[in-house]
């Protein structure tokens, strides 16, 4: 592949320096040569700044005056890249290594397929390299809404095919210039670190074109300290933002699956969570979480974080 393709790359960070210094090394290291690295952080105070303008030249660093949080933390990236010239933006989670070829293959399926909106990566556990953790999602409507591939298989080569997907993962996802400038940015109104990509990705197919995966473009995820897996933040934000999902995408019929599934799920969630965690937190968490998102308003904005013209 010719390298006149012009990508830019946005990093969104807070408070992980170490993590932070290590993806842009590997992002520097891949076989694509890359113009455009930007890095938007979200007032760290953990020395991520300077670090950065001490071990690398050339990266451009937006620094926040405060935390804006993970969507429009990534909108401020997505707005400088675009006031670049580049064809395409590869956005990277900071806890993400990429491997060397891993945008080759991303632009290889871009280029290739002209109704591809976004493409991408194959992500593994950092930790157990040879373990999935995403290829690509499909929106059953059930309780979760969807439900992600690969979430924690051994990669026996089950997905070892590029292939359209109803969502793709954020944290390492190539997207078309003209497919931002097009669907817009990623909505605000999503809290935390969920359904926002899948938000996008829907717009994306709205919009006519494709969520292609490419399980030859790999990266690994680094384990961190976030937000208890079942802890009341959690579920509360994730069932908050699913209904919010809901309110813009669902028909009647997916409405009526996805409350089903929901209410179904309360009890068995209440007795898993006892037995296993011997609390009911994450419980009252997704029920408060789901009532609230039933009454909180949806704007309609169609091009979210874009000026209009």
């Amino acid at each position: 592949m010719k390298n006149d393709i012009r990508v830019a790359v946005v990093i969104l960070n807070w408070n992980r320096k170490d993590m932070l210094l290590d993806c842009i090394t590997h992002i520097r290291g891949m076989t694509y040569p890359v113009r455009d690295v930007i890095v938007v952080d979200n007032a760290s105070t953990d020395g991520s700044v300077e670090a950065v303008r001490t071990a690398f030249t050339g990266v451009v660093l937006v620094v926040n005056d405060r935390n804006y949080g993970a969507q429009e933390g990534k909108n401020i990236g997505l707005r400088r890249a675009l006031q670049t010239r580049a064809d395409y933006v590869f956005m990277v989670d900071n806890d993400i290594v990429v491997d060397q070829g891993c945008l080759d293959r991303l632009l290889e399926t871009a280029e290739s397929n002209e109704s591809a909106g976004m493409v991408g990566a194959k992500m593994y556990d950092h930790s157990k390299p040879n373990v999935l953790l995403s290829a690509g999602g499909i929106i059953d409507f059930t309780q979760n809404v969807g439900r992600g591939r690969g979430d924690r298989e051994i990669d026996n080569g089950q997905y070892d095919r590029v292939e359209e997907v109803d969502y793709l993962w954020g944290g390492a996802l190539l997207v078309k210039r003209k497919i931002l400038e097009t669907v817009g940015l990623f909505d605000p109104g999503f809290a935390g670190y969920w359904f926002e990509d899948t938000d996008l990705s829907v717009r994306v197919k709205k919009a006519g074109y494709r969520n292609l995966f490419n399980p030859f473009a790999r990266v690994w995820h680094k384990p961190h300290a976030t937000v208890e897996q079942f802890s009341y933040r959690k579920k509360y934000l994730a069932a908050r933002n699913a209904v919010r999902f809901m309110k813009k995408h669902a028909g009647p019929r997916q409405w009526m699956k996805y409350t089903f599934f929901v209410l179904a799920g309360f009890p068995v969630a209440a007795a898993r969570d006892l037995i296993r965690h011997g609390t009911l937190e994450g419980v009252w968490g997704k029920m408060r979480g789901f009532t609230e998102g039933l009454f909180a308003k949806v704007e309609t904005d169609p091009l979210p974080g874009l000026e209009k013209k």
